[in-house]
C-alpha cells in the first residue's frame, strides 16, 4: 500500500518529524503483514486508496493541492506528536464541507492495522470485481426478481454478462470427463449410486470447459431444466466449483450470484446459498436450507438426491456451531444488507432442502424478514460485517 505523506514546509523539527513518521509505517506494516510506504499522488491513483499520512500541524494546506488530483473515500494516517491529529481534524472538516467521505486512523498501532486491513481488502475487492465476467446458462424465467440488468450491474461493479444457452452446456455434458482431483475421488468413494455421481461429475466437467473457453469469474446455471434434458441435476457440479474458488450459483439467479462474487473477492471465502425455510419470531431463530453447498465449507457431509424431484445427486452437510455472517446485495451495489449470526445446529428434516441450518441472527430473524433482497441468502462462516460494510462504503465512492 502507498500513502502520500503531507507536512509543514518549515524546516522545525523536518528530520525528526521525518524519522518518527518512517517508524510509524514501519511498524504498521509489520502489523498489518504487507508493507506501507510513501508513494506519489499517481501511486494512489493507480491503487484507487486515497491514504494520506499527515506528519505535522500546518500540512493542511499541501493537502489542498493533493486534493484537486485525488478521489474519495479519504483515510488520514496520523501520528500522536507533531500537531498531526489537530492537523487531520482540519482536513477532515474541509473534505466534509467538500461532501467526501473521510476517515481518521489514530490510536495504537494495533488498532489501525486492523482497520486498515479491512479497507485493503475493500479496495482490492472493488479492483478485482471490475474484471470480471459472469455466465448466465440459461434463460431464468422462473424467477421473477433475481434476474439482473446487465447495464446497472457494470454500472455498478464493472462485471459483464455472458449470456449462454443451456444447449451449449447439455452438448458438452455429453462428450462426457471432467477435471479428477482428490474431491472428486472423494466424492467417488461415497455411499451412493456411482453411475449417478458420474453423471454429476459430467455436469461439473461441461462447466469447467465453458468457464475456461469464455473466462467466467462466476456462473450460474438454469439447473431446474437439466432433470428433463439429461435426468441429473448441478448440485454437486455448483459444490465442486464454489469449493475451487469459482462463485457458482443455481437455478439462474444471476443477483445471488453477483452476492457469491463479492463475498469471494473480499473474503476469499465460498458462501452457502440458502433458502430462508422457517422463522421463528419468538425464538429469533430461522432454517436457511439448499441442495449444494461449497464443499471447503462442511466439516462433514454425505450424497443424497435432490429434494424436490428426487433424482441425481445432492449434498446433505454438517457443520459445526460457529460464527457465520449473513448477506446479500443487489446488482447496482446500492442496496444490501449484512448480519451475523450464531450457526447453532445442522438438521435432516425430510421436509427441506438436503442441507439445513438452525441459527440465531444478531437482528432477530425480522431484519432478514424486512431487508431480504429476493429469495437465496447467504452464509459465510466467519464475521465479515465490517469488512461488507466498508466494502459498500467505498463502492459508492468509486462507483463506475
Amino acid at each position: 500500500m502507498k500513502v502520500c505523506f503531507v507536512k509543514h514546509n518549515l524546516e522545525t523539527n523536518k528530520d525528526q518529524i521525518i524519522s518518527t513518521c518512517e517508524d510509524f509505517l514501519s511498524k504498521l506494516s509489520v502489523s498489518c503483514g504487507f508493507p506501507i510506504e510513501i508513494g506519489t499522488v499517481e501511486d494512489l491513483q493507480t491503487q484507487k486508496l486515497s491514504c494520506i499520512l499527515v506528519g505535522s500541524g500546518g500540512a493542511e494546506r499541501n493537502f489542498k493541492e493533493l486534493y484537486k488530483k485525488l478521489k474519495g473515500p479519504f483515510y488520514l494516517l496520523t501520528i500522536p506528536a507533531f500537531n498531526s491529529l489537530a492537523a487531520s481534524f482540519e482536513i477532515k472538516g474541509f473534505l466534509e464541507k467538500e461532501s467526501q467521505c473521510v476517515e481518521i486512523l489514530h490510536g495504537e498501532i494495533e488498532s489501525i492495522a486492523k482497520r486498515l486491513s479491512v479497507i485493503q481488502r475493500a479496495s482490492d475487492a472493488i479492483c478485482t470485481l471490475r474484471k470480471g465476467r459472469i455466465g448466465a446458462i440459461g434463460d431464468p424465467t422462473s424467477l421473477i426478481a433475481s434476474k439482473v440488468d446487465p447495464s446497472r450491474l457494470q454500472e455498478g461493479f464493472g462485471l459483464e454478462v455472458v449470456n449462454l444457452e443451456l444447449s451449449e452446456l447439455v452438448a458438452e455434458y455429453h462428450k462426457g470427463g471432467y477435471p479428477e482431483s482428490s474431491l472428486t475421488k472423494e466424492l467417488l468413494s461415497k455411499t451412493f449410486d456411482k453411475e449417478e455421481i458420474v453423471k454429476a461429475l459430467n455436469v461439473y466437467g461441461a462447466m469447467k470447459r465453458i468457464i475456461d473457453k469464455y473466462s467466467l469469474s462466476g456462473v450460474t446455471v438454469r439447473c431446474f431444466d437439466l432433470l428433463g434434458l439429461i435426468r441429473t441435476t448441478g448440485c454437486l457440479a455448483l459444490a465442486l466449483l464454489n469449493a475451487e474458488g469459482i462463485p457458482a450459483a443455481c437455478e439462474g439467479d444471476s443477483k445471488t450470484l453477483v452476492s457469491m462474487m463479492v463475498i469471494k473477492a473480499l473474503t476469499g471465502r465460498s458462501s452457502f446459498m440458502a433458502n430462508p425455510s422457517a422463522m421463528d419470531f419468538n425464538k429469533g431463530q430461522m432454517i436457511l436450507a439448499h441442495c449444494t453447498i461449497p464443499l471447503d465449507m462442511v466439516d462433514d457431509y454425505s450424497l443424497v438426491s435432490h429434494f424436490e424431484s428426487g433424482i441425481g445427486v445432492a449434498v446433505s452437510a454438517d457443520l459445526h456451531p460457529c460464527e457465520v455472517t449473513l448477506f446479500k446485495c443487489d446488482e447496482t451495489g446500492r442496496n444490501y444488507y449484512v448480519d451475523t449470526a450464531n450457526l447453532l445446529d445442522t438438521l435432516h428434516r425430510s421436509d427441506l432442502c438436503r442441507t439445513q441450518f438452525l441459527m440465531s441472527p444478531k437482528k432477530g430473524p425480522e431484519y432478514l424478514k424486512e431487508k431480504a433482497i429476493c429469495n437465496h441468502q447467504l452464509i459465510i462462516k466467519g464475521n465479515w460485517k465490517e469488512e461488507v460494510d466498508e466494502f459498500f462504503k467505498m463502492l459508492k465512492e468509486y462507483r463506475v
